[in-house]
Order: structure tokens, then C-alpha cells, then sequence
């Protein structure tokens, strides 16, 4: 097997984090979606996780911002978890793009430990000759590191329940797990996951300090590639992973 995954939390079209209420022109914020659009063209990923990803409502300019994405870049299967949401008011959430059919798809959202729009959307990946990785995009509390790790514990509950295969989580972890002690340390020992020791940091854009987003793999997945992307295109750096089983 071999996959190329990409994740970018796009702050909600948003350029630099500018609340949407507060954007001068409709223009702005298509022209931050259709940025993201073309950056994902020009990396063509297999498998595309995002983060802070709204569907049509008042706060998204009426624009269904993770459509827009996803037809723009040539992406025919989609799964949304609105984690976050009022009708006609706002729907946010967590995303996943993908070139093939994404099947036995589940989102959650981590709404009891905080109203804000935290949450997963997981599905399997189909492959020709059968079912492939679980694909996870993940968007973990930003405030709180007791938060995140109980968040990170409900995730770990809900994949183990979920048929044994490999597994990638992406998304913004908002924890750079720099001591062994956060959430990507949990999952990892939990779920067999593992990740590129040395990565560059992600946030803020453009002059990034903290590496708070990740691709994390089984083991029995291998990375060929690890990067950080240069485009200040949100208020995060996408990462792009390439993937192979380690016995190939």
C-alpha cells in the first residue's frame, strides 16, 4: 500500500483567523477557501483531513465551506461531523476528503467537556482488495491538557471497538507532546501509532512556533515522507505524510 494524506486545520475560511462576522467582503473568505482548494490539487493527496470545517450557515458566509473545498479539488467522497452547531446559525466540525469511497464512516463530538467545536470523523478507507486503514481527522481542546487527554481516551475507546486494522489519525492536536506526556504519546502507546520524531512547527502561520498538528500511522505503516508545508493558507501549516507498509 501506498498513501499520501494531508491535514490543515482551515480556521473556518477565515484568513489569520479573522472572525467570519467580521469579514469586509464574501470575497475573502472564497478566496481562502479556493487557496486551500489549489494547494490540495497541487499535493493531490489520497486522504485530506480537516479541521474547523463548516458546512452552509449564517456564521460561514452561507458558503458550505467543506463542498466548495472538496469540489474545487477533485474530491467525490466527503465525511462531516458537525461537532459543534445551531441551524441556520453556525455547523462546525471536522472533515475528510478522500479520492476513494470512505465507508463505515462515524463522527463524535467532545462537546461535555467544553462547548466549542472539538471533535473526529473516522472512516475506512476502501482498497481493491478489500477494506483499508481507518482514517481518523481529529481536533483535540485547546485550552485545557487534562481535557485533551480525556478526549483522546474516548477516541482510543471508539477505534478499539472498530474492526483491527491500521490506522492514521490527523488533525490539530493542540499539544506539541514535546515531554512524552500529551495526547500523541497516549495515542501512540495505546493504538501502536507512531510518528517522525523531529517535525517543524505548525502554528501560528506564518511564523510558526508550536508543532501542534500530526500524522500519526501504525506501525505496520511506514513514512517515506514528513513535511510541513510552507503556505501561510489558514492560521495553521498543513502537514503531508507518505505512507507504505514497513514490510514493502
Amino acid at each position: 500500500m501506498r498513501l499520501k494524506v494531508l491535514t490543515l486545520n482551515v480556521a473556518h475560511g477565515a484568513p489569520f483567523a479573522v472572525p467570519l462576522p467580521f469579514l469586509r467582503r464574501r470575497a475573502d473568505l472564497l478566496g481562502t477557501l479556493d487557496g486551500v482548494a489549489a494547494l490540495l490539487v497541487r499535493e493531490a493527496a489520497d486522504v485530506v483531513a480537516l479541521q474547523e470545517a463548516d458546512r452552509s450557515s449564517l456564521f460561514s458566509g452561507r458558503v458550505d465551506q467543506v463542498e466548495r473545498i472538496a469540489a474545487r479539488a477533485g474530491y467525490p467522497h466527503v465525511h462531516h461531523g458537525v461537532h459543534s452547531g445551531v441551524p441556520g446559525l453556525f455547523a462546525q466540525g471536522t472533515a475528510l476528503l478522500a479520492r476513494g469511497i470512505l465507508e463505515a464512516r462515524e463522527a463524535a463530538h467532545f462537546g461535555r467537556d467544553r462547548r466549542v467545536d472539538k471533535g473526529y470523523v473516522v472512516a475506512t478507507l476502501a482498497a481493491e482488495d478489500g477494506p483499508g486503514p481507518d482514517v481518523v481527522s481529529l481536533h483535540l481542546d485547546p485550552f485545557s491538557h487534562a481535557v485533551r487527554l480525556r478526549q483522546v481516551d474516548r477516541l482510543i475507546l471508539a477505534l478499539r471497538q472498530r474492526p483491527e486494522r491500521p490506522r492514521i489519525v490527523l488533525g490539530d492536536f493542540n499539544a506539541e507532546d514535546v515531554k512524552g506526556q500529551g495526547p500523541v504519546a497516549r495515542l501512540c502507546d495505546a493504538l501502536g501509532l507512531h510518528a517522525p520524531r523531529e517535525g517543524e512547527p505548525t502554528y501560528p502561520a506564518p511564523h510558526a512556533r508550536q508543532r501542534l498538528d500530526w500524522v500519526l500511522a501504525s506501525t505496520t505503516l511506514r513514512f517515506t515522507r514528513y513535511t510541513r508545508l510552507p503556505e501561510a493558507i489558514s492560521d495553521h501549516h498543513a502537514v503531508v505524510a507518505e505512507l507504505t507498509d514497513a514490510d514493502g
